[in-house]
């Protein structure tokens, strides 16, 4: 009895997902305590997410009045959440809990399998009716054709509803997103708008009315083209050309203290079980007196992008509090990644590397020189979380979303 909707990419899937949850509770909740309607809506309801929440999900705090509660993960554990958090900030108001499927910094996918676990015995034990949305904007189009892939989805009993993008891996244009709700009575429906004016009757679950076709069009179209084969083939090739990528940065290495060390530390989710997406840093302990940011800079002198990161967020249950975004990394803390969509090809991956390879001994040679704009924004940034200082707009890591491309 699943139901859903196509929408304008996976923010609005996601807004629409967590808006479904806000009325689940209110209806649980409302009945639990012997409320009225108007008792119930002054209540503040709470979700519990990842700190490398997607952008999308600020909307949903500030428009929909949910107060987020964060898990930060650590860089150790490759920026997976740790499912034996969960259960303290869980409570009689939480109306669930996030799992992201790839988040968008290194690629790794939360243990959707282990965290459904945890909020059964949350349930269980706090009589809650608290479910999972699984936010798959990047992984709904790479996990189903990855091979031994534990279960994220519906076959989970607690799994309530899935948001993925179409444009990111689906192949399909920008403004691309599909949501799929478990069952319709007491979730979907909760965001129905029945309309009868266009000859008939139909229900309307998207925040918009009026919007093109074409991205509808264009995804059905690749999925008639390509089908589960060729979505298959697609993934194990950019898997592949990231293993490729990630090989040769592990290969690299910097004379530092009488012996050979890492040039890079690998922070992605590696081979298996995560997005096509390569993201490490430069080695903290060599001191090179550059960071990721400068090598994202230096790279687009040789017509690639490759993203870096300020690893801190805006805090929105501290007031917006610029905070680190790893529980074991401090506030300069910075990586950089490689996001391997279909189109960077084994041979552009191997330009790629060369020109990191031209790039980077220019770097070591002038010391610390470099000076990138944003990393003195960077640097700035670091200073306020030091102070205790608060953000001025969206995080500047949350808002730095390219890929490598040629």
């Amino acid at each position: 009895n699943h139901s859903g909707a196509g929408t304008v990419g996976s923010t609005e899937a996601c807004l629409l997902a967590g808006l479904a949850l806000k009325f689940r509770w209110r209806k649980w909740y409302q009945a639990k305590h012997n409320m009225n309607h108007e008792q119930v809506l002054g209540v503040v309801p709470n979700i519990v997410i990842s700190s490398c929440f997607q952008a999308a999900w600020e909307k949903f705090f500030r428009y929909f009045d949910v107060t987020p509660r964060f898990i930060k993960p650590t860089l150790a554990n490759k920026m997976r959440i740790d499912p034996s958090l969960i259960p303290d900030l869980c409570d009689e108001q939480t109306i669930g809990v996030v799992g992201i499927l790839g988040n968008h910094y290194n690629g790794a996918y939360d243990p959707i399998w282990d965290m459904d676990k945890v909020v059964e015995e949350i349930n269980k034990t706090k009589g809650t009716q608290i479910g999972i949305h699984v936010d798959a904007a990047s992984g709904g189009f790479i996990a189903p054709f990855q091979d031994d892939m534990p279960p994220f989805d519906f076959r989970l009993k607690n799994v309530l509803s899935i948001s993925a993008s179409g444009h990111k891996f689906g192949e399909s244009c920008c403004g691309t997103g599909w949501l799929v709700f478990r069952h319709r009575q007491q979730l979907a429906e909760h965001i129905a708008v029945s309309v009868t004016y266009l000859g008939g009757q139909c229900d309307s679950m998207t925040l918009n009315f009026s919007r093109p076709a074409t991205a509808v069009f264009v995804q059905y179209y690749k999925f008639l083209r390509l089908g589960k084969a060729g979505y298959k083939q697609k993934v194990d090739n950019q898997m592949a050309v990231a293993k490729f990528l990630r090989d040769h940065l592990k290969s690299q290495t910097v004379g530092h203290g009488g012996k050979e060390q890492p040039r890079y530390e690998m922070v992605d989710g590696g081979d298996t079980h995560c997005l096509p997406v390569v993201g490490a840093r430069m080695n903290p302990t060599l001191n090179l007196g550059y960071n990721d940011i400068d090598l994202q800079h230096a790279m687009a002198e040789y017509h690639w992008y490759v993203s870096g990161y300020s690893l801190t967020f805006e805090n929105f249950a501290e007031n917006g509090k610029l905070d680190t975004l790893c529980s074991d990394i401090g506030p300069d803390a910075t990586m950089f990644r490689i996001v391997v969509k279909s189109n960077l090809t084994m041979y552009l991956a191997e330009d790629l590397n060369e020109k990191a390879s031209q790039v980077v001994p220019l770097l070591d040679k002038m010391k610390g020189n470099f000076q990138s704009v944003k990393r003195m924004v960077h640097r700035r940034a670091s200073e306020r979380i030091m102070m205790g200082g608060t953000g001025t707009g969206g995080s500047g890591s949350q808002k730095t979303m390219g890929h490598a491309a040629c």
